[in-house]
């Protein structure tokens, strides 16, 4: 046995690397997930996966945009849409409900529209033609038509 100086029960050392790094083409750090399973999803959850869809997405890209999208937006948006759920469950006035739910729809809007900014910055990061999310579509499809742009810049990219 050699005299050595190293600890037996001390870990090995490797050089580890992140794992959701894609280099220069942050667009690949989303998944592939079909534009179909986001609508069905929504649909069976009575728009609970769209409400975590957009959370998570917010989230990932504001871990690798320049253009963040504030965490009190995020966390607003998600109590307004709890709230909204029950006061349409507990049958409160219709009057508070209204408020509430155009309160709700108006920073849901700013949200998705925040995020349309994040994620057209990373598409575009490392793109060869720059794209542009089309704002009628991100109105009405909005959590749907975003996925559908990620699975098309993650084809393009691959």
């Amino acid at each position: 046995m050699s005299n050595e100086t190293s600890n037996l029960y001390q870990a090995p050392e490797a050089t580890l690397t992140d794992a959701n790094s894609s280099g220069n083409k942050p667009i690949l750090n989303f998944d592939l997930f079909s534009a179909w399973g986001v609508f069905f999803l929504s649909v069976f959850t009575l728009g609970i996966y769209s409400v975590y869809w957009l959370v998570n997405r917010t989230n990932l890209a504001n871990s690798l945009a320049k253009h963040q999208v504030s965490q009190g937006l995020i966390y607003g948006y998600v109590g307004l849409y709890a709230v909204n759920i029950i006061l349409s469950i507990a049958g409160v006035s219709p009057e508070l409900g209204g408020v509430v739910s155009l309160i709700s729809f108006v920073v849901a809007i700013i949200l998705i529209f925040s995020l349309r900014t994040s994620l057209t910055e990373l598409i575009n990061e490392s793109s060869d033609e720059p794209v542009k999310l089309n704002g009628i579509l991100t109105f009405f499809f909005n959590v749907i038509y975003f996925q559908y742009k990620i699975n098309e810049a993650i084809d393009k990219q691959k």
